[in-house]
């Protein structure tokens, strides 16, 4: 048998020609390549800035405490053009802490365009405030705008009473009647026994006064409890003063002693 032959038959037998290497090798490399590429692949980001739709928020630069507006809010894509078909919930959120309504969160249908208009928005907090929106979804994004809330003027004028008489050291505090926050609240202190109390919000209020010593809370008109309190409409500008005629009766307060 020839050496050539030989050297044939033996590479044969092996298995393992120097071709059959090669391609052993270069496998390896590949796979050992694509390996390394799955573990240095970063997760899919949720992070909005990387997803590239954005939220704009379209509400007025100012507005007047306890007065609804309304919030335009339009999802973007990177090149500042509406996204025609959005799937997911924007919700609306503010930080001031005396907000009397924001809506309900929104599902985006067909036919929203990517727009979605949050109305009967009212702020009661004077002061510049954020409004945020939300969505969620395949694509989350944020986005948010300020608003500045102007005093409404709105001012409330009474008396406490005991009994239908005069009693002095009262103190009134005005109530939101949408959320029961405090938006008010002063001394009973013209004439010993009188009001007069401004800065108030627009809008639904409720009254009560309490007086130092032996006598119960009192809430207009002569009700027990804050959610009973009859409820009264302010109007940026104009003094609510306590009446006495039937048709527009109160905000009567009237606390009751304890013998």
């Amino acid at each position: 048998m020839s050496a050539a032959m030989s050297t044939q038959m033996s590479t044969t037998r092996g298995g393992r020609g120097p071709r059959a290497r090669r391609t052993a090798c270069w496998s390896v490399v590949v796979i050992v390549l694509a390996g390394a590429a799955l573990v240095a692949a970063p997760p899919a980001s949720a992070d909005p800035a990387v997803r590239g739709w954005t939220l704009v928020v379209a509400a007025p630069a100012t507005v007047v405490a306890g007065v609804p507006f309304d919030v335009a809010v339009t999802v973007v894509n990177p090149g500042g053009r509406p996204v025609g078909h959005v799937a997911g919930t924007v919700a609306l959120a503010t930080d001031d802490p005396l907000a009397r309504t924001v809506p309900a969160a929104h599902a985006f249908v067909r036919g929203d365009r990517g727009t979605h208009t949050f109305g009967g928005v009212v702020l009661v907090g004077t002061g510049t405030w954020s409004l945020t929106a939300t969505l969620d979804g395949r694509h989350p994004a944020v986005g948010s705008t300020s608003v500045v809330v102007r005093d409404a003027g709105a001012a409330l004028e009474g008396q406490v009473l005991s009994g239908m008489d005069p009693v002095e050291g009262g103190v009134v505090t005005v109530y939101d009647a949408v959320t029961g926050k405090a938006v008010g609240s002063g001394p009973a202190d013209i004439d010993g026994y009188r009001y007069r109390i401004t800065g108030l919000p627009a809008g639904a209020v409720k009254v009560g006064a309490v007086v130092p010593g032996p006598y119960e809370p009192d809430f207009a008109n002569d009700r027990d409890t804050l959610a009973a309190a009859d409820v009264f409409t302010l109007v940026p500008g104009e003094t609510l003063v306590q009446s006495w005629a039937p048709e527009d009766f109160g905000p009567y307060l009237d606390v009751r002693r304890v013998w």
